[in-house]
């Protein structure tokens, strides 16, 4: 009796990993914790789990008359029941983005710039006005990152989110935006250091800001920094994070 037991909190925890998938899924929330390369294995995942533990359910049927010598009931129901906590907060929980100060302890990535051959190096440096969007992000960044010396007094319109660190002063913020490569825990934080009338601007509220480039730094490195000139409160977008593959070096 405990192994057919056992058998049914198999297959009723491989079930509820296979929802939990689905209702992330469907609701919009699994791009939230994975990037969108990985979304097919996760519904092959998804697949795998329900046959699994329809399998599982069918097969204890077949094993009631099985003996249970050497099953400790209380100490497997411990063991599975760790599982279903994750599980469950996978279900009720909406929110799945990183705390500000879960951002604060990781700090913005340190850019080291590399040449990349995709686009000429320059193309945006040289611009009048340089705009930022998700498709030239980390292009952007790095054709800046390889002209420093040429950037000063460039217009430069860009979006994201107010991150501050605690050694920032009351005129400083930076405009920030989450890459994700595979999944929400190698999340990397990329940003502008920003300056100027910034104390009003909450942090992890999102804006669109104007301002110009001119060189400054970050923990020592070299970095483009914006002085602020207009900024406009928006709303967070619903795809908060950028997948590109970036050719920077943290």
């Amino acid at each position: 009796m405990k192994r057919f037991f056992i058998q049914r909190l198999e297959g009723l925890l491989l079930l509820g990993l296979g929802l939990m998938i689905f209702k992330l899924y469907v609701s919009g929330y699994l791009t939230k914790l994975i990037a969108p390369k990985m979304v097919p294995y996760a519904l092959a995942a998804l697949f795998a789990f329900l046959v699994i533990s329809l399998l599982r359910m069918k097969k204890q049927k077949q094993s009631e008359q099985h003996c249970d010598c050497g099953l400790n009931g209380e100490s497997s129901v411990l063991k599975y029941g760790l599982f279903f906590l994750p599980i469950l907060l996978g279900f009720i929980l909406t929110d799945f983005t990183l705390s500000g100060e879960a951002l604060a302890k990781r700090g913005m990535a340190k850019q080291q710039a590399q040449m990349v051959s995709s686009y000429d190096s320059g193309k945006h440096a040289n611009g009048e006005k340089i705009s930022v969007t998700d498709d030239n992000y980390f292009e952007v960044l790095d054709d800046l990152l390889n002209n420093l010396d040429t950037i000063k007094g460039k217009e430069i319109e860009i979006s994201g989110f107010i991150y501050r660190e605690d050694t920032f002063t009351k005129k400083q913020m930076a405009i920030s935006r989450l890459s994700m490569s595979c999944c929400v825990v190698d999340a990397t934080l990329y940003g502008y250091m920003v300056n100027g009338n910034v104390e009003g601007m909450k942090t992890n509220d999102w804006y669109t800001i104007t301002g110009t480039l001119k060189k400054g730094s970050y923990k020592g490195e070299p970095v483009p920094v914006i002085d602020l000139k207009e900024s406009r409160k928006i709303k967070a977008p619903e795809e908060a994070y950028l997948y590109e593959n970036v050719q920077i070096i943290q």
